[in-house]
């Protein structure tokens, strides 16, 4: 019933800018999850557009330094490499993440890290889109365990605040690309 409240009271924001619906994160045994409900003003093309451009993820998130496909394997599925700059408080650390990425559909994208060529020991990401008029609902759900030392300080609610943030972002920027587009 909770879930239902608070659903019903972010829905007059659905007719305004970027805005998160939902958002949980969990650290367990040193594996972080998360999952972030947004709502994007902006078609679901240009959403999906936006995330499967990947030589240019640096425009969707100011803490990605590099995006480039290192392998391409079919042409919904390519080897993506990230670099990252993390800082979550005053801990910050570059890192390295490669992932195979696939496109299941227009609205659905999967990608799983390598850990061989990350600084992570495993990890799985999702993305999944509803249309909502002329608008996107974007699901993420992602889980990565580091394969480096985390200050014990930065808990669930640290990660969950960073990631909430950086949602944002991309979507901010993901409604600014979709009126660019339909600008004359």
């Amino acid at each position: 019933m909770r879930a239902v409240l608070v659903v019903l009271l972010l829905v007059p924001s659905l007719t305004g800018a970027a805005s998160i619906l939902q958002a949980s994160a969990s650290v367990d045994d040193g594996v972080y999850s998360v999952s972030v409900g947004t709502h994007i003003n902006a078609p679901t093309a240009t959403v999906m557009r936006t995330l499967t451009d990947y030589t240019h993820l640096t425009r969707i998130n100011p803490d990605i330094l590099e995006s480039r496909v290192l392998q391409v394997f079919s042409p919904t599925r390519h080897r993506v490499s990230t670099l990252i700059r993390a800082c979550i408080l005053i801990f910050c650390r570059d890192v390295r993440q490669v992932q195979d990425v696939e496109r299941l559909s227009d609205s659905h994208v999967v990608a799983d890290i390598v850990p061989e060529l990350s600084d992570f020991r495993n990890g799985a990401a999702e993305w999944k889109l509803h249309r909502l008029q002329d608008a996107t609902l974007l699901q993420f759900t992602a889980r990565v365990e580091p394969d480096f030392w985390v200050p014990p300080i930065i808990g669930a609610w640290l990660f969950r605040r960073k990631i909430v943030s950086e949602m944002l972002v991309a979507s901010a920027y993901m409604e600014t690309d979709a009126v660019a587009t339909v600008r004359p």
